[in-house]
């Protein structure tokens, strides 16, 4: 059964097995459906903050949603290229200068640049995972424990050390 029939049965925290994403439609599901559930953080590690997965409505308002009506819930975003983000826009990148305390972008340290993952997690504990960018594969488990819980600390870290976004950055004239 797809993700696009699961999805509203499926509970962040709760429900077990891997369920394998296969098309666009399917990650915008999964994150989506992941998203809305958001209670503590969601972390977004991404190449390119990639415009089909992540500009749609759906996500952007699952994502709002958590973020305004979850008492201090956030969503990080640790991004490697923000060259086409920068170049054509991005409606996360809108939602973070309208609730800049709840939204966040960074830049993947020099020193990470190397690192080619692509994931969202929500809450430490569930988790979506692209295999390659460029591809639509990949993999979503709404309790993905220990994967959730180590790449989540290891987002943490690499957060520590990221600093804000400076190709998003309006300036003031």
């Amino acid at each position: 059964m797809s993700i696009q029939n699961l999805a509203p049965l499926l509970v962040v925290g709760e429900s077990t097995g891997t369920i394998l994403l296969e098309t666009v439609e399917d990650f915008r599901c999964a994150t989506a459906s992941m998203a809305a559930q958001g209670k503590r953080c969601i972390k977004l590690f991404t190449q390119e903050l990639d415009h089909d997965l992540y500009d749609n409505d759906l996500f952007l308002q699952a994502v709002s949603a958590a973020c305004r009506t979850q008492r201090n819930c956030t969503l990080s975003i640790l991004l490697k290229d923000a060259n086409k983000t920068a170049k054509f826009g991005h409606r996360l990148a809108e939602l973070q200068k309208r609730i800049p305390s709840l939204v966040e972008i960074r830049s993947l340290p020099r020193e990470h640049q190397d690192m080619n993952n692509e994931y969202l997690i929500v809450d430490d504990i569930a988790m979506v995972k692209r295999f390659a960018l460029g591809h639509m594969r990949g993999h979503c488990e709404f309790r993905s424990i220990p994967d959730a819980v180590k790449f989540g600390r290891q987002f943490s870290e690499i957060w520590e050390k990221s600093l804000p976004c400076q190709e998003l950055r309006r300036l003031s004239i």
